[in-house]
């Protein structure tokens, strides 16, 4: 499993909009879509002119004469094909090529085909939506969300002329979003959660490299390529491009109307080493606050991301070292998550700036078992080791690591 469960940095500010887009389509696919879906169809349900007319495309496309057969033989149709109110509440608003309605095009964006594609969509709009909507502001991010979704909807339209099978979903809108993050957000990380069977690992991916090839070319381009041109699998894949390409387009046309402007928080961009082993963190672009002051507040706030990032330019810039605890539940904080680099150049930190800290012995086996198991440097890793053991009590638990540690690698 491949999962993307976040992204950084964040804005500061909660993006209201994006939680009540979210609010809204979780509301009606429990209010509405899923009670919908509990009930059979009722002999009523087929005197709306929509929904039989929708219900004979389907029924003649498997070749069952829906015109021809009797009242009884349609409901048993029906029956074996699992139909519920729901479909046909679908098929009725769900936005149908062949019979273009605005009203249906603004509808299908809020309906759903099942739990799990509102999960899907719902994270990857709340895991991507907040920055969008903190650089567009509230009606401009409302506006373009709309606006792509529609365009999305009408690209899958355009290349399905004529057809009443209806089409829904907020995925042509968010792909939007996706679009607009591409092109102001490159830099971002994109946290993935990497799953195979007990193997799991949290991955940080650059946003560019994540949403072009991942959710652009794999997700969507090659399905379309695989399947002749038209996708498949009862997903909208030209719906999805459609909405990408419009977000995109959305996003170089408002730069070149107001100009290109900053994020409204740290953009990530790769900072330049300090030493072999320094971490490529985003710095900020201009110096509004002491980095000495942003780490304290990010450590105590627990806000990880961006402690890293004002370490970083602490280092880079100089000036007095931070509390060496601080120091090192950072370098624990990297380690546990994936940036082994990262966490060595902290904890060589720590050794240059605390000769006599009080965490030495746990820095020195930190930086060994880095070094032994993450960068394969073994010859150092077995330096680090023997100092954790000279310096921690006889009997600790450290002492006994580190001597762990030198077994296994046969120091």
């Amino acid at each position: 499993m491949f999962l993307p469960i976040g992204d950084y940095p964040n804005p500061q500010r909660a993006q209201w909009v994006t939680r009540m887009l979210l609010a809204v389509n979780v509301a009606i696919y429990f209010f509405v879509s899923l009670p919908l879906e509990r009930q059979r169809v009722e002999p009523r349900d087929l005197e709306n002119p929509e929904a039989h007319a929708v219900l004979k495309t389907l029924a003649e496309r498997d070749g069952f004469p829906f015109e021809e057969a009797t009242p009884r033989q349609r409901y048993d149709w029906i029956a074996a094909n699992r139909l519920s109110r729901y479909d046909l509440f679908v098929m009725i608003h769900g936005y149908k090529p062949g019979r273009p309605s605005l009203l249906d095009l603004l509808i299908c964006m809020f309906l759903h085909g099942g739990f799990m594609h509102l999960f899907g969509n719902m994270l990857i709009l709340w895991i991507y939506g907040d920055n969008v909507e903190a650089r567009m502001g509230r009606l401009g991010y409302l506006a373009g969300y709309l606006l792509t979704g529609a365009t999305a909807t009408l690209t899958f339209g355009v290349l399905n002329s004529g057809s009443l099978i209806p089409l829904v979903g907020a995925s042509g809108a968010i792909s939007g979003v996706l679009g607009f993050y591409l092109i102001w957000f490159p830099h971002n990380r994109v946290k993935v959660l990497l799953w195979w069977f007990y193997f799991i690992q949290v991955l940080h991916i650059p946003a560019v490299w994540f949403l072009l090839f991942y959710v652009l070319i794999l997700q969507n381009l090659v399905p379309i390529l695989a399947s002749g041109g038209g996708g498949g699998g009862g997903v909208a894949h030209w719906a999805h491009v459609g909405g990408f390409a419009a977000g995109v387009a959305g996003a170089y046309l408002l730069d070149a109307i107001f100009g290109r402007r900053p994020a409204p928080h740290p953009d990530v961009r790769t900072s330049q080493r300090i030493g072999r082993d320094e971490m490529r963190r985003a710095v900020y672009t201009k110096a509004v606050e002491d980095p000495a002051r942003s780490f304290g507040a990010a450590m105590q706030a627990g806000r990880m991301e961006d402690a890293a990032y004002a370490f970083a330019r602490m280092a880079r810039e100089g000036g007095s070292p931070p509390p060496p605890s601080q120091v090192f539940s950072l370098a624990n904080w990297l380690y546990d998550n994936g940036f082994a680099r990262d966490a060595a150049a902290v904890f060589r930190y720590y050794l240059k700036s605390f000769p006599r800290g009080e965490d030495l012995d746990r820095v020195h086996l930190g930086l060994g078992i880095l070094l032994s198991r993450k960068m394969g440097q073994a010859t150092a890793a077995r330096q680090h080791l023997l100092s954790a053991i000279d310096i921690a009590p006889e009997g600790s638990v450290v002492a006994a690591h580190a001597r762990t540690e030198l077994a296994r690698i046969g120091g």
